[in-house]
């Protein structure tokens, strides 16, 4: 906890931050009312309590009292907070109070349930709050802490520095903004943020950043509170892994290798320069290095766009700054409807619980070469580009059907960035639960939703070998593949036997079998689909199965009633064949066609052609 001996109207001020795994509080002074004067919000911190599994929706509301109490919790065996990013957050915290002793102040760090710690504060305290309105869990914190004060002490919530726009300057209610990106930047005042950074003579301000304060006055004699963390314990990681709880095993783990701590970049400018820089977004290491420092607040979204105004990049950093703005409003819209299982969007459709695929999936053991180099690098990094976010999370939602709510629980558990809004509102997009009108109802399995995604997973796959032709992002994650040639590493079962032998890749013995799989490239040009004739259909046009999924739900039926029609319809190929004995039938000596002459045959073509369509 960082503590301060500052003083509020002559009574001792406490500031905190919730989070559910990290809630930061600090004793501060304020002389005047705007809290902006504090910058960075992690001034007073606390580490929950924390076993070895957690109940997922049952960390903070554990009888579902403010959600639905019929819900059954669902154990996704982790902690929500790795042991790799729990020493990303120490080594913050430590340094924030390396920060404040400098400048003459000082700082408690404490270990436990921030309503339990400062139940603790001494009595007419005023603690104020930094509130985080977009997580339910933060929320119930902040009120479980209310509840703990309300005899004895005063609780301020305010709106703090972690959004892009104050509360007060939106021109919408928080419960009804807009529900897209285009319309948000519209409304905020941004002429056309996809192409500029310009931005209309009345549109919504943006507060300035104010600076950290220089001077810290002394700290408050004597002040004890339940768990404080000793300077000896917070100076030694190993230590202070071991006072959270983690393991010995865990512990291990994460400190066998160093660990990159200021994230890899993509850089410009390059010729034609793209202030959105697009071209890096396309490669594993991202753009911009500092969305893990913001995630925890050592920098805030309006100092980062303060900062980047005068760059040639301004458009591309004010552009991904409103797309976190987005998700953080959705997030406080949505509220704990954002956690369902059905999303926001409340799609009803099947999922899959196999900790068999889960577990693969997690290791970068599932046999697909690019997903298994994103989920290691994230293991081991706890980084990961967007677009591997991205393509790993369809992967597990749509090919392998699973639970998305545990492929989310287990990025938030491992992702140095993680932030509530981001992550769960990208996890609710890429599994198409956000609204009402997307997603995929009406599938009776997981099979059939994994046969109408493969085609769509199959083009990112091939996206990403366009993108790394030589295969050396995976070759650097996936050391047993080597050996392959850069034709056959991105799909290694497209090899014939030999070669997988001769390049000592088995599958199911030196790589696994793809689940789900196996996938085929894509080229802009090749060979299609498989397509059908329906009989009722007396169009004559052919449809592949995903067309008719597709046409059944844009008419109001559910993919089920697609799947039927797309089994009652004929191939292509065996109508070719009909067709092909239909003609030797007609034309062989003593037939119908031989005996009536070739008016007949053009008759009966004319019919099947009427019937099945030109072949």
């Amino acid at each position: 906890m960082f503590q301060a001996d500052w003083v509020y109207h002559g009574k001792p001020l406490n500031l905190f931050q919730t989070h559910p795994d990290f809630s930061i509080f600090c004793s501060l002074s304020m002389y005047g009312e705007d809290l902006r004067t504090i910058q960075w919000p992690e001034l007073l911190w606390l580490k929950r309590s924390r076993t070895n599994g957690s109940f997922y929706g049952r960390v903070t509301d554990p009888n579902f009292e403010k959600s639905i109490k019929t819900r059954k919790p669902v154990d996704f065996s982790g902690r929500k907070t790795c042991a790799l990013r729990a020493r990303f957050w120490l080594r913050c915290v430590t340094r924030m109070k390396q920060s404040i002793a400098s400048k003459g102040g000082a700082m408690l760090v404490c270990h436990g349930k921030p309503e339990e710690v400062l139940a603790k504060l001494p009595g007419g305290s005023l603690v104020v709050c930094q509130s985080e309105p977009v997580s339910p869990e933060q929320t119930d914190v902040e009120d479980q802490v209310a509840k703990a004060l309300s005899s004895h002490c005063e609780l301020w919530r305010k709106w703090g520095a972690m959004s892009l726009y104050h509360r007060k300057d939106l021109p919408f209610p928080l419960t009804d903004g807009p529900g897209s990106y285009t319309e948000l930047a519209l409304t905020l005042g941004w002429e056309d943020l996809w192409r500029s950074p310009g931005r209309t003579a009345d549109a919504t301000r943006i507060r300035p950043p104010v600076a950290a304060p220089e001077v810290w006055p002394k700290a408050v004699a004597n002040l004890e509170l339940p768990g404080i963390m000793s300077d000896l314990v917070l100076n030694d990681e190993r230590e202070s892994l071991k006072f959270l709880g983690y393991t010995a095993e865990e512990i291990e783990e994460d400190l066998q290798e160093p660990v990159l701590w200021d994230l890899p970049t993509g850089y410009g400018p390059a010729k034609g320069h793209d202030a959105l820089q697009w071209a890096n977004l396309a490669k594993p290491d991202g753009w911009l290095r500092i969305s893990h420092y913001m995630a925890v607040g050592c920098i805030s979204a309006r100092e980062i766009l303060s900062r980047a105004e005068e760059s040639v990049n301004f458009n591309g950093v004010a552009h991904r700054l409103l797309w976190r703005e987005l998700h953080r409003l959705n997030a406080i819209r949505w509220g704990r409807r954002l956690f369902w299982l059905q999303g926001p969007g409340r799609v009803e459709r099947p999922w899959s619980w196999d900790s068999a695929a889960i577990e693969a999936w997690k290791a970068g053991r599932t046999g697909v070469p690019y997903i298994d180099a994103c989920m290691r690098e994230l293991k081991q990094t706890g980084w990961l580009a967007y677009k591997g976010r991205k393509t790993a999370g369809f992967y597990f939602v749509f090919i392998l059907g699973l639970d998305w709510r545990v492929g989310a629980f287990h990025f938030e558990d491992v992702l140095m960035d993680y932030d509530v809004a981001m992550n769960y509102g990208n996890w609710v997009v890429v599994a198409e639960v956000d609204k009402s009108s997307r997603g995929a109802h009406g599938f009776k399995s997981v099979q059939d939703l994994a046969a109408w995604k493969k085609e769509e997973f199959e083009w990112k796959l091939s996206a990403e070998k366009k993108n790394d032709p030589s295969g050396e992002y995976l070759r650097k994650w996936l050391p047993e593949l080597g050996k392959l040639d850069a034709k056959h590493i991105h799909e290694p079962w497209a090899m014939s036997e030999e070669s997988r032998k001769t390049g000592g890749c088995v599958l199911g013995q030196d790589y696994p079998k793809p689940l789900g799989g196996p996938f085929r490239m894509r080229e802009e040009e090749e060979e299609e689909e498989e397509r059908r004739f329906h009989p009722n259909d007396n169009s004559g046009n052919r449809y592949t199965y995903k067309e008719f999924i597709d046409f059944a739900m844009s008419k109001g039926y559910d993919a089920n009633f697609g799947k039927k029609c797309w089994e009652e319809a004929r191939p292509v190929a065996a109508l070719q064949e009909e067709n092909e004995q239909l003609r030797q039938q007609l034309q062989a000596p003593g037939t119908p066609g031989e005996r009536t002459g070739k008016g007949s045959l053009e008759h009966l073509m004319d019919f099947f052609a009427s019937r099945y369509g030109s072949l």
